[in-house]
């Protein structure tokens, strides 16, 4: 999700840049994605949401690669679900 369509930007805390520099020293500065992407170099650079929402909890935040942030992003938004479709009845039993 970009940050132009977003209004997450403006949901973030007062302390936001506090929090997010403490989960990168937590982190130690690597990527703390569960399943890494074959992109990722293991160097973290995103803050992310574990659970979607307005949890900023050090517990509900991890320290993401780009390209790791990126494919968690495209799971939370939906990406890669699969696409189910009413039944049609057969043409036949109309």
């Amino acid at each position: 999700m970009s940050w132009a369509n977003s209004t997450r930007h403006d949901r973030l805390p007062d302390n936001w840049d506090e929090l997010r520099a403490e989960c990168e020293r937590l982190a130690k500065g690597r990527c703390q994605a569960k399943v890494h992407v074959p992109e990722c170099n293991g160097i973290g650079t995103d803050c992310d949401h574990i659970e979607q929402g307005d949890d900023h909890s050090q517990e509900n935040l991890q320290w993401l690669s780009r390209p790791c942030h990126d494919r968690k992003t495209r799971l939370d938004n939906g990406a890669g679900k699969k696409l189910t479709l009413p039944r049609e009845k057969h043409p036949g039993a109309i």
